[in-house]
C-alpha cells in the first residue's frame, strides 16, 4: 500500500529520528526513504540511507535522553508536507523546536529539509 505524506512525516519523526535502536532505525529508513533520498539541515547535507542513518546516529549520541514531540497541525499538499516538532528530555518541555519540510519521491521520502528555530531570547 502506498504511503501518504502524513504517514511519512509521522513515521520519519518517530521511527527514524526518534528511534534509538540501530536495527529498527535502519529498517525504517529502508521502508520510508528513497535510496537516493537527501536530508538537509543547517549543519550538513546527507545522502542515501547510510548518510541519513549517520545523521540520526549523531543526533542520538549527542542527545541520548531526548524525544521528539509533534507540535501544531501537520500541513500537506501535492507531495510536500511540513511538521512542527519539539525535542527535549522525555516528559519535559522541548528545549529545541523546528520544522521538517518533506518532499515525496514516489511513495517514499525524496528529501527532508529541517529548520531549527532560533533560541528564545
Amino acid at each position: 500500500m502506498a504511503q501518504t505524506i502524513e504517514t511519512l512525516l509521522h513515521e520519519n519523526l518517530h521511527g527514524v529520528f526518534g528511534e534509538h535502536d540501530v536495527q529498527k532505525r535502519r529498517t525504517n529508513i529502508a521502508r520510508l526513504w528513497a535510496e537516493d533520498g537527501v536530508f538537509v539541515d543547517h549543519f550538513s547535507h546527507y545522502e542515501g540511507h547510510s548518510g541519513i542513518d549517520r545523521a540520526v546516529a549523531g543526533l542520538v549520541e549527542k542527545f541520548p535522553n531526548f524525544v521528539f514531540t509533534e507540535r501544531g497541525e501537520l500541513q500537506a499538499f501535492h507531495g510536500i508536507g511540513k511538521l512542527d516538532w519539539g525535542f527535549g528530555p522525555a516528559g519535559e518541555k522541548a528545549v529545541i523546536t523546528g520544522i521538517d519540510v518533506l518532499v515525496m519521491k514516489g511513495d517514499k521520502i525524496g528529501a527532508l529539509y529541517t529548520f531549527v528555530d532560533p533560541p528564545k531570547k
